[in-house]
């Protein structure tokens, strides 16, 4: 496995929500050297037709990565962001929150695009996007997508710059297997953005 997807101290801690915004540790492939972590914002900055800024992109549809401004970036720019796990919501008299995370604990890499630009407000390399691909039957009682989680042995070919037949790194978004996942209610904590802490990944026992 990719050894930089273990923990990375990066001097900043973006805590429990990874909104809009956000500046995350993803790892990229460079030209000159192995893949390499960098802090990037969440939130892909791509242009319009007119070739005006579009408001940052959060996420990228496998059913839409060869079209457009995307076809470069699945062949050239492709990147991982650390996550131990991500939310989903269900509707049960109020908004109840879920946490989806690894059956064995570890990270995941979740597969994403990058843009280079540097944004010196932020002090950050660039921007990213996290790719969506289907649900699993885990996930979809909760949505119809999820994100495209890539499989420990898949994650150095989804960064290599060797590799830029979109047919062949598409083949990596496949849904993530439900047997090596798991679910569970969490804290209505986590709808507040002000809310920050390890607690709102604990199993709600209300």
């Amino acid at each position: 496995r990719c050894r930089l997807l273990r923990s990375q101290p990066t001097g900043r801690d973006p805590g429990r929500h990874r909104g809009p915004l956000r500046l995350l540790l993803s790892l990229v492939a460079r030209a000159d050297g192995p893949p390499s972590p960098v802090i990037a914002r969440f939130g892909i900055n791509l242009t319009g037709k007119d070739g005006k800024p579009r408001p940052p992109l959060l996420h990228a549809r496998t059913d839409g990565l060869r079209r457009g401004q995307f076809r470069t970036h699945l062949k050239q720019r492709r990147c991982v962001i650390p996550a131990q796990g991500f939310y989903e919501w269900r509707e049960e008299g109020g908004k109840q929150p879920y946490y989806i995370t690894s059956d064995d604990g570890e990270a995941w890499g979740l597969a994403g695009l990058y843009d280079q630009t540097h944004d010196e407000e932020n002090d950050a390399a660039g921007s990213f996007t996290i790719i969506t691909t289907s649900a699993n039957s885990l996930v979809a009682p909760l949505h119809e997508r999820m994100p495209a989680i890539l499989r420990r042995e898949d994650e150095e070919e989804w960064v290599s710059r060797d590799v830029t037949d979109p047919l062949q790194v598409e083949r990596l978004l496949q849904p993530y297997p439900e047997d090596a996942m798991r679910v569970y209610a969490v804290s209505p904590e986590v709808n507040s953005p002000r809310n920050n802490g390890p607690e709102l990944i604990e199993p709600d026992e209300g």
